[in-house]
């Protein structure tokens, strides 16, 4: 059963990144596009158990997307947003790794 949650929160979670990425391009077409790419692609991290995984990029991307707005310019926003992303997804990599060790 804990699997099966992860798998949805997976799904739900880059999902509805993908959707809001579509509406700050203020395109349906790229946000039905990326919304149903982030479904399958958090579905299967979800089915590999990246549950802490996830929500540390989500997070990421919500610090990266705010430092992004300030600037005023949604090529910015998107940019920062992807990168901060990016980044904790690194860190949360390493967490896991040294988390594992012990």
């Amino acid at each position: 059963m804990k699997n099966k949650n992860n798998i949805y929160l997976g799904m739900f979670l880059l999902g509805m990144t993908g959707v809001l990425i579509g509406v700050v391009l203020e395109s349906t077409t790229a946000s039905l596009v990326a919304g149903a790419l982030g479904i399958v692609i958090g579905g299967f991290v979800g089915w590999l158990g990246g549950r802490r995984y996830l929500i540390i990029i989500c997070l990421g991307a919500l610090i990266g997307g705010a430092i992004g707005y300030q600037a005023g310019d949604k090529d910015i926003l998107i940019m920062a947003a992807g990168s901060g992303a990016a980044i904790s997804g690194f860190l949360a990599n390493f967490a896991e790794l040294f988390r594992k060790k012990k």
